[in-house]
């Protein structure tokens, strides 16, 4: 089929998933940097309690965004325009004090001996970054990549330099965080700059979509179901466990930090292609497998590079602080081959948020039911196991409602040809280099040489993919 007249191809899908990357890029590197750096200079004890109160304050973050974010780019421009419209003085009210009751609970989870900020840090941290969060969705919407790139690039440098002052150290935990409450402040300053010059460009005037607080409850409700399946056993540890033990733990189950920012760019850029009057469901189902075909370029060689030098990983960034946790990376790194396919996008799309919830509600059920009799059998390995049987559970779950929703099989909405062509050649090139490297150089070595290795490859296939695509 050919494309429509003004139809997204493939290469302006892969510049707005490049856009949306580069915004959420430099704030996850940061987070990669300032992990390392803590993990292998503070006790881990502290680590522990730090990487504790990041756990609470994500998942404080987005029930506080009651899934604004997201809905923003569900719809159009002249849609969320409309939206906002109607708003009135009680709903901000409202929004305003949830928000606060939010960070509330956030700072009562800090009063512990171990806290490392006072309890008004947190609570105020939280209270910037909810408008940052949705003012930054409302740019993505008006297609300002460029400007959001940069506040979100500048944020980052901030904060690098206050983790590298404290990791040296040369101040506290405390002021760590006053530099981030400045660093926010700043940067919400900026992006309400942005939205004001956003909404005074009048965009053509629409009805408000038929549904939309059904829609909005359940985007709310799954965004929340979402972030507790991805925390809520690091959430539930960070109270249960010692500080040191749950160090290890959060180290051996730490998601890969540019998988999940790569789906997310490229789940963003799908929705806003998918709203566009041009397009036709057979289109959309193309455009999900193409993106998946891309992804695969990219996913598949992290998979069998984490999972082949996952000894050596630990051992030089970690300096063996952490050794104990390799056997929970390689669990936890099972579910690393499912970030190769959007599985919600085109039921986020087409409003079906009651299968998205059900499909998370249900997921989460699961791994709380798995995890304690795998916990009896295989400690805490058998908790990361759970998780990852749930989450190929729900990859299922989502993939046959879709095909239902579109009225095709299944399998004619994967690559599924080009991803085992991917599979057999990553993974047997990777393994390859692995014992060559293995033979020959130090540990340090084969880290940094497959590194290379991995980075050049990944360099090629975005490359081949912008060639491919003109």
């Amino acid at each position: 089929m050919m494309p429509k007249p003004g139809a997204p191809t493939r290469s302006t899908l892969l510049g707005t998933s490049a856009s949306i990357f580069l915004i959420r890029f430099f704030p996850t590197l940061a987070s990669v940097v300032a992990l390392v750096w803590l993990s292998r200079s503070i006790d881990p004890i502290w680590y522990g309690s730090y990487q504790g109160f990041w756990v609470q304050w994500q998942v404080a973050h987005v029930v506080a965004c009651l899934g604004m974010p997201t809905l923003m780019l569900t719809y159009s421009k002249g849609q969320v325009h409309a939206f906002l419209r109607r708003l009135t003085g009680l709903h901000w009210l409202g929004a305003i004090a949830w928000i606060c009751l939010c960070a509330k609970g956030l700072m009562l989870a800090q009063h512990d001996d171990m806290a490392l900020f006072p309890g008004w840090q947190p609570a105020l941290f939280l209270v910037l970054n909810v408008p940052v969060a949705v003012l930054e969705a409302y740019a993505l919407l008006g297609r300002q990549f460029r400007a959001v790139v940069l506040v979100s690039g500048l944020y980052a440098g901030l904060f690098v330099l206050s983790h590298g002052l404290r990791a040296i150290p040369l101040i506290g935990f405390s002021n760590l965080m006053n530099l981030l409450l400045l660093g926010s402040g700043l940067r919400l300053l900026a992006l309400a700059l942005l939205a004001r010059q956003q909404f005074r460009q009048e965009p053509p005037v629409v009805e408000l979509p038929a549904g939309l607080r059904h829609v909005w409850l359940h985007t709310a409700l799954n965004e929340v179901v979402q972030i507790l399946f991805r925390w809520v056993d690091k959430l539930v540890l960070s109270f249960l466990l010692p500080a040191a033990l749950f160090a290890l733990y959060f180290n051996g189950t730490i998601d890969v930090p540019f998988l999940p920012l790569l789906l997310g760019a490229a789940g963003s850029a799908l929705l806003l292609h998918f709203h566009e009057s041009e397009v036709s469901d057979a289109q959309r189902v193309q455009l999900l497998k193409a993106t998946a075909a891309l992804l695969g370029r990219l996913v598949f060689p992290l998979f069998f590079f984490l999972v082949l030098f996952r000894r050596e990983l630990f051992g030089v960034v970690f300096a063996h602080r952490y050794d104990a946790a390799v056997p929970l990376f390689l669990f936890s790194s099972l579910v690393i081959p499912l970030r190769a396919y959007n599985f919600t996008a085109l039921l986020q799309h087409k409003g079906h948020g009651r299968i998205i919830t059900t499909g998370a509600v249900l997921d989460l059920l699961l791994a709380l039911l798995l995890m304690y009799p795998l916990y009896r059998w295989l400690g805490l390995g058998g908790v990361a196991l759970a998780f990852v049987i749930s989450t190929w559970w729900q990859a299922g779950y989502y993939l046959r409602h879709t095909a239902r929703l579109m009225e095709v099989r299944w399998a004619a909405m994967l690559p599924l040809r080009t991803w085992a062509l991917q599979l057999l050649s990553f993974g047997g090139g990777l393994l390859l280099l692995h014992e060559l490297l293995a033979r020959y150089l130090s540990e340090a070595g084969v880290l940094w040489t497959g590194t290379s290795v991995l980075l050049v490859l990944l360099a090629a296939q975005l490359w081949w993919a912008r060639r491919a695509d003109g």
